[in-house]
């Protein structure tokens, strides 16, 4: 596809390539390669072209191919490891966005499915292909405004809700299904920062109590099992795909 046309126009406009939280991009890997990712926001990775492994939390070379995607929460951090090259398209999703006007995500936690099946790593679908070839083409041919960023979240989300099953969609989104988005996306955005729970009752302007009962309404276990746990990921995760002792 050519590029569009008045492109200073476009790069001169406020939304044009500003709100990193919408910023879809395409990224590149050469053959025998590793790229380090920390996500900001929740995101969807596709897997264009090739083939990689990759490893987050407790999970460790997990094998991905050409067509394959997977969902991490904000503050997950992942590695990427290919030996033939691999393109991944980065799809940031704010959760606050509805599925459709009529179905939100979180109606999904009713959804019976097994967090054993996490990763849930679904294939593309037809329609999905035809959705992602026309935004890669547009992005590639310069279209980088936010606007049109947000518009194709939101036409995904409706994609995804018309053709996949509500087991599909629950094991897909299940890292982000909680009660309370703002207050959940508050905590995987920022727990890294912190030590200690009261570090993080502080942070979020809250009462030590209060806080506790917020995270065990939002996570289901109180916030010291929750950071400890987050704390055993990093470790694992580190230890196997760093070179820390």
């Amino acid at each position: 596809m050519k590029n569009i046309l008045y492109s200073p126009e476009h790069q001169a406009c406020f939304n044009y390539k500003q709100d990193s939280n919408h910023f879809i991009q395409v990224k590149h890997c050469a053959s025998t390669s590793e790229w380090s990712h920390t996500v900001q926001t929740t995101e969807v990775v596709i897997l264009l072209e090739g083939s990689a492994h990759i490893s987050f939390d407790f999970v460790l070379n997990k094998e991905l191919k050409k067509g394959h995607m997977i969902l991490f929460a904000p503050g997950t951090q992942f590695k990427v490891r290919t030996q033939k090259g691999v393109s991944i398209l980065l799809l940031p999703v704010q959760e606050s966005i509805r599925q459709c006007y009529c179905f939100s995500m979180y109606q999904l936690k009713a959804v019976k499915t097994s967090k054993q099946e996490y990763p849930g790593v679904l294939g593309v679908k037809p329609v999905i292909q035809t959705f992602i070839q026309e935004l890669t083409q547009n992005l590639a041919g310069g279209l980088l405004c936010t606007g049109y960023m947000k518009l194709k979240t939101e036409e995904f989300l409706i994609l995804f809700r018309a053709y996949y099953t509500k087991e599909e969609q629950a094991t897909f989104f299940y890292p982000v299904l909680h009660e309370n988005s703002s207050f959940t996306d508050f905590i995987l955005k920022n727990y890294r920062q912190v030590k200690k729970v009261n570090e993080f009752a502080q942070l979020y302007a809250c009462s030590l109590s209060n806080f506790d009962k917020k995270f065990k309404k939002a996570f289901g276990i109180s916030a010291y099992k929750w950071m400890k746990g987050k704390k055993m990921e990093l470790i694992y995760h580190e230890i196997n795909t760093t070179n820390k002792p």
